[in-house]
């Protein structure tokens, strides 16, 4: 009996000591805690609870709190759940603020160089061969022409526009630059006053250096915070990541396919009951996808003391790495935001995913013109392309609105003659925008106006 009750002893010690052990390393091991993160959820874009390890437990596991509790008790919440969540950030926190206290010179071995939209934009350093795309496009002079390239570009916006303040701004965050370049990100402070500002500074950004700023990681506090969320709200498919440090809560937009978004707050419990609603709404919007990575992790609060907002600035790193580690890898990162409606009747036009969100009278094109761009070329249109009314203005709006069932019972016809209709009305030169990116959809749109009358009207 006592031989018994001594080797009993001896396995639960071990596995008491096991346990500690296993709990010391996904503390203080970053390799192990994304390992366990993984093996607990699945590869990012492919993402699924373990079936066992589910039973457990394990931070992985911890469930979003209820959208039914009362404002004040849910960001209470939110705030456990984000830090529960982001518990295998730990180690990388860690050497992040290792990096901090130890660096000298953080950026010495990295060029930074002026870019198109943006100055003193610093660069990882990554280089890979020019494609056939690249030449074609003029990026490149030869097949196979070292180019510069960057998983993302995070911007830190702040309002001011004088010289010293950006200088300032960047001799700060130089340790953190350095410690986002390492992991492949393109690092940049740029100054915008409005939201209008942010906006053009991000499209210039996007469309004069696809190599460079293609996914855009966005960073600001207070009145910075308060423009990103601005252009957001306007334009949902522009920034990858939002970072945001006490904003003033707005409504979110309401569309399935948002960014990341980590908001920080010191004094989200002293606002009233719409504000705290407003701020809960951005959280809710991020997390509502269909993928097991998004879902948990999209969107996050996090409640931080007022006087220690480098506190939230490590905690927004490791939510950072682990946004641009799903978002490529993911397949579906790249697709457009969906407008959420109740059915296809209550739009005020089915094209108003090719507008601004809140200004329909501004056409944008750009965003249309990349996506249509994206489209696979053909030369040659087949016959069942030609009996389907198969285009690639009606392949995109499909794409944008896959998950909308009332649409899969419109015919490709109504939608040709509906989108033409509405892009006519804006202007004709709108409708021949849309004719030379897509020759075949003007073709179609021009024969169906002269016989058919549309079945929505």
């Amino acid at each position: 009996m006592r031989s018994f009750a001594s080797t009993f002893l001896f396995f639960v010690l071990i596995i008491i000591t096991l346990i500690i052990l296993e709990g010391a390393c996904f503390r203080l091991v970053e390799n192990y805690a994304k390992s366990r993160m993984e093996f607990a959820w699945g590869k990012p874009g492919h993402g699924k609870f373990h079936p066992i390890l589910k039973k457990l437990p394990l931070s992985h596991f911890v469930a979003p709190p209820s959208s039914l509790l009362p404002p004040s008790q849910r960001i209470s919440l939110e705030d456990q759940y984000a830090t529960s969540l982001m518990s295998f950030g730990r180690p990388i926190r860690d050497r992040l603020q290792e990096e901090i206290e130890t660096a000298v010179d953080p950026l010495a071995a990295f060029e930074i160089k002026d870019i198109k939209g943006a100055r003193h934009v610093v660069l990882p350093g990554m280089q890979m061969p020019a494609s056939m795309n690249e030449v074609k496009h003029k990026m490149a002079r030869r097949l196979g022409d070292p180019m510069e390239y960057a998983k993302g570009l995070v911007m830190r916006v702040i309002v001011s526009k004088e010289k010293h303040i950006l200088e300032a701004e960047i001799m700060r965050l130089q340790a953190v630059f350095k410690f986002l370049l390492e992991e492949g990100l393109a690092c940049v402070v740029v100054s915008a006053a409005t939201s209008q500002e942010l906006v053009d500074i991000s499209r210039k950004l996007t469309r004069y250096n696809p190599m460079i700023a293609s996914d855009l990681y966005v960073w600001g506090d207070d009145q910075a915070a308060n423009i990103i969320l601005e252009v957001t709200q306007a334009d949902p498919a522009l920034f990858k990541t939002l970072l945001v440090c006490d904003p003033k809560p707005i409504a979110a937009p309401r569309v399935k396919g948002m960014p990341w978004i980590l908001i920080g707050s010191s004094s989200s419990l002293e606002k009233d009951a719409g504000e705290q609603l407003n701020l809960l709404s951005w959280v809710e919007r991020s997390r509502d996808a269909d993928r097991l990575y998004p879902s948990r992790l999209g969107g996050l609060l996090k409640i931080f003391p007022k006087d220690s907002r480098s506190s939230f600035e490590s905690f927004a790193i490791p939510y950072l790495l682990v946004s641009l580690d799903y978002l490529s890898r993911s397949d579906v990162a790249g697709s457009t935001p969906v407008q959420l409606v109740d059915d296809l009747g209550k739009s005020n036009t089915v094209a108003e995913s090719f507008f601004k969100k809140g200004e329909p009278s501004r056409f944008d094109l750009f965003s249309l013109e990349e996506q249509i761009e994206q489209m696979e070329e053909s030369e040659i249109i087949s016959t069942m392309e030609l009996a389907t009314y198969d285009c690639k203005v009606i392949r995109e709006y499909r794409q944008i609105h896959a998950n909308d069932t009332n649409l899969a019972k419109v015919s490709n016809r109504d939608l040709v003659l509906k989108l033409g209709l509405s892009f006519e009305q804006m202007g004709e030169d709108v409708l021949d925008k849309i004719g030379k990116k897509d020759p075949l959809f003007l073709r179609f749109y021009n024969s169906l106006r002269e016989v058919q009358a549309s079945p929505f009207n």
